[in-house]
């Protein structure tokens, strides 16, 4: 559901918005996304943000898992966990260069930021069956209604994490597992479904068919080398 953002907004008003919203086709639904679409004034736009949670709603209601549906969602987890094992080995390995750096009193060197991150799109086709991202439609909005352009997984390195293990990370972590969550309705409780798939729909406007349409994911770990300069 919605959240009531509007402070002059009483909540038998933000009930009945919410309501009205949910009596929508998901066609009508995303018929007035496409019209209030506007990526620049996007986080600017409530009821835009409205209209996504509402189609959500509306499709996750309708939504069930199926076999196929369940092998794909599996599929994602691995993928993302994948990621995150792969982003975790190259994070320590670039933090012991730079320790080594900061410990000889490197010349350029003082501090620095660093921040493993994944951002998940939907790439569509063209007339000559090459993926691209998507440039129209519903598949557009959703790719860049993520917070910051995609991202939907982070984690921010310090010096301190060179030898702690990959676990440590709560995207690695699989005592936090989110397989018994209610919207699976029970279908995976002999699986582990990471904090990375928590993400994705608990956190974001995506259904659980948008998610299943996931077909990159951009995997980046950005380091911000520091010179401070004392004037």
């Amino acid at each position: 559901m919605i959240q009531n953002t509007d402070k002059t907004e009483t909540f038998e008003q933000w009930e009945k918005r919410w309501e009205e919203l949910t009596s929508y086709s998901v066609e009508r639904l995303e018929e007035m996304i496409l019209e209030r679409w506007n990526p620049v004034a996007m986080d600017k736009d409530e009821k835009f943000t409205d209209y996504l949670y509402a189609r959500k709603w509306k499709i996750n209601n309708a939504f069930e898992w199926t076999p196929e549906n369940m092998e794909k969602l599996i599929l994602l987890n691995q993928k993302l966990v994948e990621c995150w094992e792969k982003l975790d080995a190259e994070a320590k390995q670039t933090l012991k260069t730079i320790k080594k750096r900061l410990d000889k009193s490197d010349n350029f060197l003082h501090d620095f930021n660093m921040e493993a991150v994944i951002s998940a799109f939907i790439y569509v086709p063209d007339e000559n069956g090459e993926f691209y991202e998507a440039d129209g439609g519903i598949e557009e909005v959703l790719n860049f209604s993520m917070p910051d352009d995609g991202i939907v997984n982070s984690h921010r390195y310090h010096i301190c994490d060179i030898d702690k293990p990959p676990s440590d990370i709560i995207y690695l972590d699989r005592k936090q597992n989110w397989n018994t969550h209610p919207q699976f309705d029970d279908k995976f409780n002999e699986h582990y479904i990471s904090q990375a798939i928590h993400d994705l729909y608990d956190h974001t406007c995506w259904s659980f068919p948008d998610i299943l349409r996931i077909n990159r994911l951009w995997v980046e770990l950005k380091v911000d080398y520091q010179n401070i300069v004392e004037i």
